[in-house]
């Protein structure tokens, strides 16, 4: 799964979330197709990825969690 954000100035209907999302707004998609091969790799005919148009989506990078941080949160969890 990955974060993208909504770039396109407005709404998009995103069957595959089953939904709209609004601009600006971010969402976790997946990466690839339901009949994706996980073995496969790019070129392969089953190596199903998802392409988010740029034009319109923009990859959120994800948070990086100090260590400290992540036991305390794992500590409080348990």
């Amino acid at each position: 799964m990955s974060k993208v954000r909504n770039i396109s100035g407005g709404p998009l209907d995103v069957p595959l979330l089953d939904r709209q999302v609004e601009d600006g707004e971010t969402v976790d998609v997946p990466d690839f197709q339901p009949a994706h091969n996980p073995a496969s790799e790019p070129g392969d005919p089953d190596h199903l990825a998802i392409v988010w148009p740029p034009d319109k989506w923009e990859l959120v990078p994800e948070r990086k969690v100090a260590p400290e941080k992540a036991a305390k949160i794992a500590k409080s969890t348990a």
